[in-house]
C-alpha cells in the first residue's frame, strides 16, 4: 500500500481524522510537559526522556498530519474555513517539527552533564537554569549556557505550541461544523418552571 494511500484513508476513514487525535494528545502533552520541565528543575530528572520521545513523535506527526490534511482537503474541496485550517495546520506542522527537535536536543544536552575532568564543580545560576538538580554541572565548555538557552527555548515553544494547538483545532472544528444545525433546546420537564 503506497504511503499516499495511507495518508488519504485508513480502514475506510480519512487518515487525517485519526492522526489529528494523536497529534493533539502528543502536542498537548509536549506543551504541558515542556512547561513543567522548564519551570520546575526537579522534574527534569524524570521528564527528560519522556519529552525526548514526545519530541521524536512530534517530528513524525508534524510531517504526516499536514500531509494527511492535504489529502482530505482534496476530497472535501476548498472553502475559506478549510483554507484557514489548512494554513494553521501547516504552521502547526512546522512548530511540531521544530519543537520536537528542540525537545530531543535539550534532553541530550541537559542530561549529558558529566565533568570530563572528574573534579567537582560548584553549580552556577546558569547551571541551575538549564541543569538537572543533583548532577555535575558541566560536560563541555559552554554546555551550561547552551542547556540554559535550550531550556528557555522549550518554555517559549511550549507556549507557542499550546496556542497553535488551540487555534488549529478551533479552525478545524469550524470548518467541519460551521453548517451543522445547533442542538435543539430541550423542553422543560414536568414540574420544571422553565
Amino acid at each position: 500500500m503506497p504511503l499516499a494511500d495511507v495518508l488519504d484513508t485508513f480502514n475506510g476513514l480519512p487518515t487525517h481524522a485519526l492522526l489529528v487525535h494523536f497529534t493533539v494528545v502528543v502536542a498537548t502533552g509536549g506543551a504541558l510537559g515542556g512547561l513543567a520541565y522548564a519551570v520546575v528543575p526537579r522534574f527534569r530528572r524524570w521528564l527528560g526522556w519522556p519529552l525526548a520521545a514526545t519530541g521524536a513523535c512530534s517530528v513524525l506527526l508534524g510531517l504526516v498530519t499536514p500531509a494527511s490534511g492535504e489529502a482530505l482537503e482534496r476530497r472535501v474541496g476548498e472553502s475559506a474555513l478549510v483554507e484557514r485550517h489548512a494554513e494553521l495546520g501547516d504552521q502547526m506542522g512546522t512548530i511540531l517539527i521544530v519543537y520536537g527537535l528542540v525537545l530531543v536536543l535539550t534532553t541530550l544536552v541537559v542530561r549529558w552533564r558529566r565533568d570530563a575532568s572528574g573534579a567537582p564543580v560548584a553549580p552556577t545560576a546558569i547551571d541551575r537554569l538549564g541543569g538537572v538538580p543533583g548532577t555535575a554541572p558541566r560536560a563541555f565548555p559552554g554546555q551550561s549556557q547552551i542547556a540554559a538557552g535550550l531550556t528557555l527555548l522549550v518554555l517559549v515553544l511550549s507556549v507557542v505550541s499550546g496556542v497553535w494547538i488551540y487555534r488549529t483545532g478551533e479552525a478545524g472544528a469550524r470548518a467541519v461544523w460551521h453548517d451543522a444545525p445547533s442542538a435543539p433546546a430541550t423542553a422543560p420537564r414536568d414540574g420544571d418552571d422553565g
